[in-house]
């Protein structure tokens, strides 16, 4: 019976290990005045904002160039390397890199 237990916990740790991450990688920014912030972008194409310990979920927004989203309120935009997320907790984040 221990031996079915053990089988049945390492099927079920096996199967979390090679679920699918939802949406694309982490993207860690670091800013001016050493503020920080995560985002991912989802797989409906929306971005998951982590910033000042809140996560903020914000839609594709249309941009000149870049990439850009919002729900309003919080803003993040992302253009040739660069990141600025505006409206979110613990910020100003300006002239982020990635870091």
């Amino acid at each position: 019976m221990k031996k079915l237990i053990a089988l049945a916990a390492l099927v079920a740790l096996s199967a979390c290990a090679s679920a699918p991450t939802p949406g694309g990688p982490r993207m860690d920014w670091r800013c001016d005045g050493g503020a920080a912030f995560s985002a991912r972008i989802s797989g409906g194409g929306a971005a998951e904002v982590f910033a000042g310990g809140q996560t903020y979920t914000l839609p594709h927004a249309q941009s000149g160039s870049g990439a850009r989203y919002s729900n309003g309120s919080v803003e993040y935009w992302e253009h040739g390397g660069e990141a600025t997320l505006s409206g979110a907790h613990g910020g100003p984040y300006n002239n982020c890199r990635r870091g």
